[in-house]
């Protein structure tokens, strides 16, 4: 199967949610088995990836590329969900609220304490500047991820288990099958028929 004029072509399927890619199938082979749980696309023809490596082999993001430069929604092939949103309005608010709190603690400082000695200023917004650290990192703790992108590795291995259970009862029945064919024709060539 396939188009003749296809720029791309899959040679391993993702397990850990990410995808690479390799320049030709030499490459392609030598990069599955160093990455054996990363989705592996081989370039046939033409420049760039493919935007889309979810469809290819089910890794969701490229993992060659740093994290800050895959984003949902940013045209490389990662889609914005309503959980990628949701998180990014959560961290966007900890990072306004966190800068808020630090203008706030500087400017009473500089009200309150405008004569103290530079060791001890410093020394004070120090202090400062880790607590609202220690708030950010509980705030970042509490706003987790949603349940269901939780529960997404979980959901992965269950269809896992299912498809082997299924390739499982197939292998079966078709060895009940194959018996079942034996032995009629063994009774066909004993019975004389």
């Amino acid at each position: 199967k396939g188009s003749g004029d296809a720029q791309f072509v899959a040679l391993q399927g993702s397990r850990n949610g990410e995808s690479l890619l390799a320049d030709n199938m030499q490459d392609g082979v030598r990069i599955a088995r160093d990455n054996p749980d990363s989705g592996v696309v081989v370039r046939i023809a033409g420049e760039g990836r493919p935007w889309n490596p979810g469809a290819i082999t089910g890794g969701r993001v490229w993992g060659d590329i740093p994290d800050n430069s895959v984003q949902p929604g940013a045209g490389n092939g990662e889609p914005v969900t309503a959980e990628v949103l949701a998180q990014r309005q959560a961290e966007e608010a900890i990072r306004r609220e966190t800068e808020r709190r630090a203008d706030e603690i500087v400017r009473k400082m500089a009200e309150n304490k405008p004569d103290l000695p530079d060791g001890k200023t410093e020394q004070a917004v120090r202090e400062i500047a880790g607590q609202v650290r220690e708030r950010a990192a509980i705030t970042e703790r509490e706003t987790a991820l949603p349940e269901s992108v939780l529960r997404e590795p979980q959901r992965e291995r269950e269809a896992v288990r299912e498809v082997a259970r299924e390739n499982l009862l197939q292998e079966r029945l078709q060895q009940m099958e194959r018996d079942m064919v034996r032995d009629l024709q063994k009774e066909k060539t004993l019975g004389g028929d």
